[in-house]
């Protein structure tokens, strides 16, 4: 119920009535077991990605073994697949995951460091190592504003994968689709990579 309702409404829009009312619960419950009306959206967040948390880190953690200093394309494919595989698996879900990341980081600064520090920061960090391995010509600012960057691109692939706002664009609806998606993705991502690395040099 809250995943729905903050997708759909947001944090400060949703009162705990609206909670309890979807959920069909008693008015307390949601103080009672989360705390708070913030602490619910970040338990609902998490409930979202940790698991795609734990498959991304097993990704990397592939590739990881397969060279000590891995290509910057297989860590960047490693980092956005699993998102784009889920939202193609469960349209709804890519969604809804995508409304409640937007919300959470337009409109609640609290919940989402929250959120960052407990569910997305040990992961970002295992990333951002692997991305140093892989380019060590970048400085650790210039990696992690590359990451920064190649992260919001994937968190919006979440909705562009299934209900693309452009109408230059098609929906993505079959695995063959997803890879031409994901290698385009990549290759923007190295590229903006490599334009950072130019900087620095600079």
């Amino acid at each position: 119920a809250a995943e729905s309702l903050f997708a759909e409404k947001g944090c400060h829009a949703t009162s705990v009535r609206d909670l309890a009312t979807r959920a069909g619960v008693n008015l307390a419950a949601v103080c009672y077991h989360f705390g708070s009306k913030e602490r619910l959206l970040v338990e609902a967040l998490a409930r979202q990605i940790r698991p795609l948390n734990q498959r991304r880190v097993a990704a990397l953690d592939a590739v990881l073994a397969k060279s000590p200093k891995p290509a910057l394309s297989a860590v960047l494919d490693a980092f956005a697949r699993t998102m784009v595989e889920e939202s193609l698996a469960d349209s709804s879900a890519g969604q809804r995951l995508h409304r409640l990341l937007s919300r959470a980081f337009a409109e609640a600064d609290e919940v989402a460091q929250t959120c960052f520090k407990e569910e997305l920061l040990p992961t970002a960090q295992r990333f951002l190592a692997a991305i140093a391995l892989s380019r060590p010509d970048l400085s650790r600012e210039q990696a992690a504003l590359g990451m920064a960057f190649y992260a919001g691109c994937t968190i919006h692939i979440l909705r562009w994968v299934t209900q693309p706002p452009l109408p230059e664009l098609k929906p993505v609806r079959d695995q063959a689709a997803a890879e031409v998606l994901l290698k385009s993705l990549v290759d923007y991502g190295v590229a903006g990579f490599n334009s950072l690395a130019r900087r620095t040099k600079t």
